[in-house]
């Protein structure tokens, strides 16, 4: 992780300590999960891209975030830290199955945070052992990055291949034409002193 994600990672989880709330979430009584789309917008202190913001509290039942339309061009940033420290929370990021994640890593008090490239959707889960565990989810999506390509084809004119890349290869084939002149000087030689 490049210090300058790191700083980026790092002021959008105080952001979250201030308190930007766009999806709440808490964990429920029931078995079965439930997915929250989440929608990344520009938000205060995060310069670079988008992020959205989840408070919420987890519990041995998973909490299921899912992230759409990501291009492989686009850097995504996850983190999360538990409100309290001391409290453990866990993550999971998958990309085709719930049951099979990628990432899976968990904090009692430090951020946890994971950088990385995808194309089209991947998915968070969020659990804890203690139900009704405060943390604190931050998922970023940065502009699409475009490298700078440089063009195939130029005109002859603004072509600067330079002479010094060539001066060898027009040695090695002079050299190679001497050789094979040599060779076929000795073998008419040899053809006619017999």
């Amino acid at each position: 992780m490049t210090i300058q994600s790191r700083v980026i990672l790092a002021a959008a989880m105080a952001t979250c300590a201030i308190g930007f709330a766009p999806q709440p979430a808490s964990a429920a009584d029931e078995a079965k999960p439930v997915t929250l789309r989440l929608q990344p917008r520009q938000l205060q202190g995060v310069e670079d891209g988008k992020a959205v913001v989840v408070k919420g509290e987890a519990g041995p039942v998973p909490q299921r975030f899912l992230l759409e339309g990501i291009s492989y061009m686009t850097p995504v940033g996850v983190a999360l830290r538990p409100v309290d420290a001391g409290r453990q929370v866990a993550m999971d990021i998958t990309k085709y199955s719930w049951e099979e994640p990628l990432r899976r890593g968990s904090t009692d008090g430090d951020i946890l945070s994971y950088l990385f490239r995808t194309e089209g959707e991947f998915q968070v889960s969020v659990t804890a052992k203690q139900a009704g565990t405060p943390y604190r989810l931050l998922v970023w999506v940065a502009e699409e990055t475009r490298p700078a390509m440089v063009p195939v084809v130029v005109k002859a004119s603004e072509f600067d291949g330079g002479e010094e890349g060539r001066s060898w290869l027009r040695w090695a084939i002079a050299g190679a034409v001497l050789v094979v002149v040599a060779a076929l000087a000795a073998m008419i030689a040899r053809r006619k002193s017999t």
